[in-house]
């Protein structure tokens, strides 16, 4: 993606899990972030995370907007998962001519933005919150967009609940105020 450097991971708690990122083009050719969770593990999260994917693949090439795309998602799914899961997701669209990041989160873990050039009064690390809704949830479905301009340097840190709820043997999770702090101390 030009004028971004992209790292990913992924390391599913079972065999497969149902967490998800992906990269693609939105349909004006500005490129696609997405990040997603369905509630629960292994096969039954796994298949539901794959139909997901495939609606995201057809959606996203067809749409300019991410709040558009989540909503026609949300459509798609409330009727089909009877609310017995729910999927949280954050879908981003970024125009590298801008270097704009247009929004929308269903629910999802509010990503982290690192300012490099963040005043020193100033809070380097702040979180872009769910602008609606998980998907699966609610009928009426609404979800806004948010937009950010990425200055040279930021970070921006996309992750699942896989990450924050991570116990470790003092059965402390690991929770977002650690998470932060790790994105502050290890910035270059």
């Amino acid at each position: 993606i030009p004028g971004l450097e992209v790292a990913a991971f992924s390391q599913p708690a079972q065999i497969v899990g149902g967490d998800y990122f992906d990269f693609c083009r939105f349909q004006d050719d500005a490129h696609g972030l997405v990040i997603a969770d369905v509630m629960g593990k292994g096969m039954s999260a796994s298949l539901l995370m794959a139909s997901l994917q495939t609606s995201l693949r057809i959606l996203i090439p067809e749409n300019c907007s991410p709040a558009q795309v989540l909503d026609r998602l949300n459509h798609i799914f409330y009727h089909n998962i009877h609310l017995t899961k729910f999927v949280t997701m954050f879908l981003g669209r970024f125009d590298p001519r801008s270097r704009t990041l247009t929004y929308s989160s269903a629910g999802h873990n509010p990503p982290l933005l690192f300012h490099q050039g963040a005043n020193s009064g100033g809070e380097p690390v702040c979180g872009l919150m769910p602008t609606g809704p998980a998907i699966g949830l609610v009928e009426a479905f609404r979800v806004e967009e948010q937009t950010i301009t990425l200055q040279p340097g930021d970070i921006l840190l996309l992750y699942t609940d896989g990450v924050t709820e991570a116990i470790n043997p003092a059965q402390e999770e690991f929770g977002m105020e650690r998470l932060a702090a790790f994105l502050r101390q290890n910035a270059p």
